[in-house]
């Protein structure tokens, strides 16, 4: 590798942690600005979020946060981790020959598989809602099956947009029976 490689993968690296800081911490604490919600209910928000994933949103109602606000932090966190993964994908495939044979097994096996070859990519949607891996690992295996464009990205949004609305949609009406 040149030195010149070794500097345009740092420059990609900086760039996809810039990125991921962008929409997991910059973005919900602008909303919360917006909305006038604590700095610290906002990033409590976007730490549950982190390992909860579309669960997290009860978090986010338990901390007073009210739904807009929730769904765009999760909007903004979908979105950052689909890109950001991508991006911390590519930059390790380029450099190991492990996981690159990997790949080739797991593509292999997926083109066996009459799930995938009925239904593609959207055998991701029931995924996102496995807390913890959901988003992550499908974002992982639309990267692995090259499921990359608008179109992958869009399935992935979807599924994670309609998973978080269903947890939204539950969690009010059981808080509205509460009371």
């Amino acid at each position: 590798m040149t030195d010149n490689e070794q500097h345009v993968q740092i420059q990609d690296l900086v760039k996809t942690v810039l990125y991921l800081l962008l929409g997991l911490v910059v973005i919900p604490v602008v909303i919360g600005s917006f909305f006038l919600i604590s700095y610290w209910h906002m990033l409590g928000l976007v730490g549950s979020v982190l390992i909860l994933q579309p669960v997290a949103v009860i978090v986010g109602l338990g901390l007073g946060i009210p739904p807009v606000p929730i769904m765009l932090i999760m909007i903004s966190f979908g979105f950052s981790i689909i890109y950001g993964l991508f991006a911390i994908c590519d930059t390790f495939a380029e450099r190991s020959a492990w996981l690159r044979n990997h790949l080739h097994s797991v593509q292999t096996i997926a083109e066996k598989s009459t799930l995938f070859q009925r239904y593609g990519i959207f055998t991701l949607m029931p995924f996102i809602w496995i807390p913890g891996i959901g988003l992550y690992g499908c974002v992982l295996l639309a990267w692995m099956f090259k499921w990359r464009g608008v179109k992958g990205v869009g399935v992935i949004m979807a599924g994670w947009i309609l998973s978080t609305l269903l947890v939204l949609g539950a969690s009010i009406g059981i808080l509205s029976s509460i009371h």
